[in-house]
């Protein structure tokens, strides 16, 4: 049965690391149902608070034209200096300036809503990679508990992604690393609560998923690259 209501109370706890949101996700009747309705909850949340955020944000800028116009102008000056046309400035900064505003969500229009999307599905994505890694790592470790369980518990890996619903104050940002080191501490307490390891084999799992995806990570871009070019000279 799905709590919400209880996922502040849990989040809470498992910033700091208390034993009790763990066990209770772990007890949970169906604790992966009860890890994934969490994780989008919180995934949502920080999705919907990072859109607000870049809407003030872009509401509390000059106009995009002006900053544009600046750019143009500080160019042409600087182009004066060095004997460059003043045509090569604006074939190089115009283009470079638009797609920065567009991409960044600076000019309005979907990108300004892509966090409500993007967040949610890259948070789920690390936790179902991060549960079945840890999972397979654990048993293979001598753990005790089961993939359901440690869907559940994993789950509050997400807890301090909590911190970005700060992103709703215009210019503020939260730090990235210390928002993945403290999830790395939560998925610590997770692997270590489920499968009742010693604190060096639960740390040896937790670093597992992190490792494979810095490996991952470089080989999927590659991959990409490989295959946007290939494209291209068809």
């Amino acid at each position: 049965m799905l709590e919400p209501q209880l996922y502040p109370e849990l989040v809470a706890k498992a910033l700091v690391l208390e034993d009790e949101p763990f066990v209770h996700m772990i007890e949970d009747d169906n604790p992966w149902v009860e890890g994934l309705a969490l994780t989008a909850a919180v995934g949502v949340l920080a999705g919907a608070a990072q859109v607000i955020g870049g809407w003030l944000t872009a509401y509390s800028l000059p106009e995009p034209v002006a900053i544009e116009n600046a750019l143009l102008a500080a160019g042409r000056q600087l182009a004066a200096t060095t004997n460059l046309a003043p045509q090569v400035v604006d074939a190089l900064v115009a283009p470079a300036w638009n797609m920065l505003a567009t991409t960044s969500g600076y000019t309005g229009g979907w990108t300004l809503v892509t966090p409500l999307v993007l967040t949610p599905f890259l948070l789920l994505t690390w936790w179902i990679f991060f549960g079945a890694v840890t999972y397979g790592g654990a048993r293979a470790a001598g753990g005790t508990g089961n993939l359901n369980h440690t869907m559940g518990a994993t789950a509050l890996i997400v807890a301090p992604q909590i911190l970005l619903v700060l992103s709703v104050v215009p210019f503020v940002a939260v730090n990235t690393l210390l928002v993945g080191a403290w999830s790395m501490l939560i998925g610590y307490r997770a692997v270590q609560t489920t499968h009742q390891l010693s604190w060096a084999r639960a740390a040896l799992v937790t670093i597992v998923p992190y490792v494979l995806a810095l490996l991952l990570l470089p080989l999927l871009a590659a991959a990409f690259a490989v295959g946007f070019t290939a494209g291209g000279y068809r």
